[in-house]
Formats: structure tokens, sequence, C-alpha cells
């Protein structure tokens, strides 16, 4: 399917199958308040994830007739698709993995706006409550649950590294599969990508079938370092400040590869 455009009718995978009235305008509204913009851009994201490719005006350039919108069933909601990328796409149905990863972008933008940078309950100058509104955003996620499982390593790194940077994060990723430790990255390609690449090899190995593979994102990257398609629980926050803090919150460990001035 690739290169090709589709059309497509979803049911989301796992969450988020029934949302208000409410949420479902909020969501289709392009105006002022409106998630509409930031819904379109995640889920392009989404549907494109295993890109090589960081160009993000070309992603939307490509694909700038594509549109979302729901329809609902008395099953729940689906979610409806027009001119995405066929990519997504096998034998004319949605990869699970994807329609995974497009529920986890409907449930962390309705709860980020209404639970949290609406909601007046957290105050987001303070230190003690931007800790407190990524906890909440963490554990909706489910990253957050007991009894906690303390085998998390948060892979730090780029997305433009060399060859030989890439197969050693990939090593590393290897070496921490063999003992039954989990990923977590930034979710994108290159130092992002070879952890959990490695970390898959080694669960193989060691039968581990619940392996985790977590990418956290945020809207103003999430384009141009679409998931990889290793990344089995995605998480959006918003935006890069506390992005970077929820790495600190959910890792167990953390290893430093070569990468930008972000890294």
């Amino acid at each position: 399917m690739a290169g090709q455009f589709i059309d497509a009718e979803v049911w989301p995978e796992g969450s988020l199958e029934v949302l208000s009235q409410f949420e479902v305008d909020q969501l289709q509204n392009s105006g002022t308040g409106g998630l509409y913009p930031l819904l379109r851009r995640c889920m392009l994201a989404v549907l494109n994830s295993g890109s090589e490719s960081d160009d993000a005006r070309e992603l939307f350039e490509t694909y700038s007739d594509f549109e979302v919108g729901f329809i609902r069933q008395d099953r729940g909601l689906k979610v409806t698709l027009r001119n995405a990328p066929g990519e997504a796409f096998v034998d004319g149905k949605m990869i699970r993995g994807t329609r995974e990863l497009l529920s986890a972008v409907l449930r962390d933008i309705v709860f980020t706006r209404n639970e949290v940078l609406d909601s007046g309950r957290f105050d987001l100058t303070a230190s003690d409550g931007i800790t407190n509104a990524v906890f909440h955003i963490l554990r909706n996620a489910q990253l957050m649950k007991l009894p906690a499982r303390v085998n998390l390593v948060v892979c730090w790194g780029g997305h433009a590294i060399s060859r030989e940077e890439y197969d050693y994060s990939k090593k590393v990723g290897y070496e921490l599969g063999l003992r039954g430790l989990n990923v977590c990255t930034g979710c994108g390609p290159g130092a992002m990508k070879g952890p959990m690449k490695g970390a898959t090899i080694g669960h193989a190995k060691q039968r581990i079938r619940d392996g985790r593979y977590v990418g956290i994102t945020e809207p103003g990257i999430i384009a141009a370092e679409s998931p990889n398609p290793i990344v089995n629980s995605l998480v959006i926050m918003p935006d890069m400040e506390k992005r970077l803090e929820s790495f600190v919150r959910v890792g167990h460990g953390i290893i430093v590869f070569p990468g930008g001035v972000g890294t």
C-alpha cells in the first residue's frame, strides 16, 4: 500500500471507544480552542509510523487532504479517515498496532485538554503543579500501576545518528532485553529505535511475550519523529517540558546515547 491514499473507518483499539458529545465536538472543532488541528497532526504522524523521513513539512504537504472524522454507533465510536497513508494498512485493514496508537492519541489529547489544561486543578506555573499534572497524564496512560514492575530503562538519544552508533544502541537494547528489562524512548528513529529493536530480540530469546516498548512524545515533534513500528505503548505529553519530566518519572534507569541539543 506504500504511496497510496486510503479511506477507512476504524474502531479505536484498547481505550476511548466512548466519547461524550462535548469531547467529539472539541475534536472536530478547527477554530479557537478546538482540538482538530492537534488531533490531525498527531494521527497523521502515527499513521506514518516507521517512516525514515524527519521532514514534517513534506509529510503535511504529501497528505494535505488527510481528514479525520467520527461516526457514532450503538457499539461506540468509529473514527473515519480520508486520504490516509497506505503504509498503515494491510489488505485494506489497518495494522492493529497502528490502531492502538491512534487510540492513545485520542486518550491523551482529550484527557490533557479537559482534565489538566482546562480543569483548573493544576498550577502549571509551579514546579510541583507541573509534576502533579505529569503524574496524572502518565497514570491515565497506565504507565503508573501497582504492583510496579521495576524494569523500565529510559534510553535518550537523537534520531540522526551514524550507523555505528545505531548498531551500538541496538546491542545495548539487546543486553537489556536478555535481562528482562523494558525500554522507554522518545519513540522516533535512530537512537530511539535501536534500543527497542535490540530489546525485542533479547525478549524473544528469553521467551518474554509481554515486553514493553514505551514511546513518549509531544505534538511539536511527533510529525518529524513519527513513532517507530516497535512502540507498543505511546504517550503524548502536552509539551517538551512535561515530556522530559515524564522520562525521569517512569524510568528506573537512564542510558544516554549520542544526540543533539535536546538530548
